[in-house]
């Protein structure tokens, strides 16, 4: 698969993911990732995308300030 924005070559890969909200922030490491081994972009196939997502709907209530927690498949 090639980059969107520069054509390099994306690789399997892990990322952090910051979600800043209103009154929190929310980080999650360590989520599977597409990234480009020339410009750093990255990208998430639709499951980690929404698997970010719920994770996100879940703490978003819970968390106080900031909330840091490792991705994994049964998360949240």
């Amino acid at each position: 698969m090639k980059c969107f924005f520069c054509k390099g070559q994306m690789v399997d890969s892990h990322t952090t993911d910051v979600t800043d909200l209103e009154s929190s922030v929310i980080i999650i490491r360590s989520v599977p990732c597409q990234k480009c081994s020339q410009c750093g972009e990255v990208s998430f196939s639709l499951d980690v995308a929404e698997r970010l997502e719920q994770i996100v709907d879940t703490l978003r209530e819970s968390v106080t300030e900031i909330a840091v927690i490792r991705y994994s498949s049964t998360a949240a």
